[in-house]
């Protein structure tokens, strides 16, 4: 099995250097880094994770913390885009990732616990943030470090965090609408108790208050069951003036295009749809949804690297904005 020495001596530069390397410090150019990795890759090389682990008395890994709620994890390729950025920083940062998950709040903070006493990870990536989360709660009181993917609800400048502007990226996807002659336009969510959704929220608001068109809203369960579609054929009834729609992802918009496809009772009215994250079910509909992209993969990767790079609690909390953009198809109409 090849050594670390092994690595150095055919990337011609000394052992400490290919170990600097392997963990892409920023001390090592960009050039002797890829000599490096080229070398691991033709040696097969493997570092022992558990033997640094214990030497330092800190697990060389990354704990990922999932949502409860498993089935949206599972189905809305947002988490599934986001794992992959996290993955592929952790592997340039020689780190490994372990999943934090729980059907319900008890069994989420059990597994933290455990991860954190028994397996002893000290830095985390939490995947959403939320309200009066007790998740946090638990972290602060092991004393663990952690990044969170999404605007915190406290501790905001304490808090290293990884976020779109979602209050800009709310008013450009309304803007959008109104743009296209839209007046009578509707914000679809499922739980304000998301910060991301609150966000996109406010800045649908914003356009709406500003352009003096009235407010409206609609709430739908975050996964599909038999009176989702009911309240969505109930609203448009109640609402014939609704001539557009902004949904606070993806899901929510093709939800609303199967109901207005397939039910008799709003066939024939012309409606436009924008959503957000851009998932690949987005281009296969029909018409091809309008969403804004808002890069999950590049928010885990960067969650990653803050969270390799959390050492002490000295650290200078770090922030960091990921741009969006409106990806236009055919689900928008000018009226």
């Amino acid at each position: 099995m090849a050594t670390i020495k092994d690595v150095a001596k055919l990337a011609k530069v000394s052992p400490s250097t290919a170990s600097r390397a392997m963990h892409d410090n920023p001390a090592i150019s960009q050039k002797t880094k890829s000599r490096v990795w080229r070398a691991m890759a033709r040696l097969h090389y493997a570092p022992d994770f558990n033997a640094q682990g214990l030497a330092n008395k800190r697990s060389n890994a990354i704990g990922v913390i999932l949502p409860i709620d498993q089935q949206e994890i599972f189905t809305n390729p947002f988490f599934l885009k986001v794992l992959r950025g996290i993955s592929e920083a952790c592997y340039h940062a020689q780190m490994m990732v372990n999943l934090a998950t729980g059907s319900s709040q008890a069994e989420l903070l059990k597994s933290i616990d455990i991860m954190v006493t028994q397996g002893m990870i000290k830095r985390f990536i939490v995947l959403y943030s939320e309200r009066d989360d007790p998740i946090l709660v638990k972290l602060q009181q092991l004393e663990a470090q952690y990044v969170i993917i999404g605007k915190p609800y406290r501790l905001v400048n304490e808090t290293p965090y990884v976020d779109n502007d979602n209050i800009l990226a709310g008013s450009d996807a309304t803007q959008f609408l109104v743009a296209h002659g839209h007046h009578d336009i509707c914000f679809v969510h499922n739980d304000l108790k998301k910060m991301v959704q609150n966000d996109r929220l406010l800045g649908y608001q914003r356009i709406m208050m500003e352009n003096h068109f009235p407010v409206k809203m609609l709430a739908l369960p975050a996964q599909e069951y038999p009176g989702g579609r009911q309240l969505v054929i109930q609203y448009l009834t109640q609402h014939p003036e609704i001539t557009g729609f902004v949904t606070v992802d993806d899901m929510l918009g093709l939800r609303i295009q199967q109901v207005l496809q397939s039910s008799e009772m709003v066939t024939g009215r012309q409606i436009s749809i924008i959503g957000f994250n851009n998932s690949v079910y987005s281009e296969a509909a029909h018409p091809a949804l309008t969403s804004v992209e808002v890069f999950p993969r590049r928010l885990g990767h960067e969650a990653a690297k803050i969270a390799a790079g959390l050492q002490t609690h000295e650290h200078l909390t770090t922030k960091i904005i990921v741009p969006h953009q409106i990806i236009e198809r055919h689900s928008v109409v000018t009226m």
